[in-house]
């Protein structure tokens, strides 16, 4: 299974609930590379296989239905994977007509990603590091590059990039 950065359930919860499943760990890198690294050593720690990076949301999509209601989190749940960093704010009510989800990620997460983020990224941790979002045979060959261990071929199930070609005209 990969589990998602902003997972309602602690990376450590789920080592825990699975200890014989293979589990992967979905990244989005954040602005401040200090709180990426920790989520690294947190996957590290609890017995994670490999870091998929995702790099097919280099900001969110607009998401009508979130927006018209103002989507957040429910009270009762948090991001659960940053409680303990109080430099990393948890999803709010977002204070104009717009997604909670939106804001946290355009405030957070690091949308100038370039392929020296994944020649970074190698030399941050010992697991392997998938790519998702690749689109092209040319980047598949680029992330290969950049000592990629494997790449998933995504568009994000074209929610982010609404533009964007459907996968299955790719390679």
């Amino acid at each position: 299974m990969i589990l998602s950065t902003l997972s309602t359930s602690t990376i450590e919860e789920v080592a825990e609930a699975g200890p014989t499943a293979i589990k992967w760990f979905q990244l989005y890198i954040y602005k401040d590379r200090e709180v990426t690294k920790r989520l690294i050593k947190r996957v590290e720690a609890a017995g994670f296989k490999a870091i998929v990076l995702t790099v097919d949301t280099p900001f969110f999509g607009t998401r009508h239905a979130d927006i018209r209601n103002r989507f957040c989190l429910p009270p009762h749940m948090t991001l659960a994977n940053f409680k303990d960093l109080a430099n990393v704010p948890s999803m709010k009510i977002p204070d104009s007509a717009a997604s909670g989800l939106n804001e946290y990620a355009a405030s957070l997460f690091d949308a100038s990603l370039t392929w020296n983020d994944i020649d970074w990224l190698v030399q941050v941790t010992k697991l392997p590091i998938v790519v998702k979002g690749i689109l092209t045979a040319e980047d598949a060959l680029l992330a290969v590059e950049h000592k990629a261990s494997a790449v998933i071929v995504s568009n994000h199930g074209a929610r982010q990039l609404d533009g964007v070609p459907a996968t299955v005209n790719f390679f």
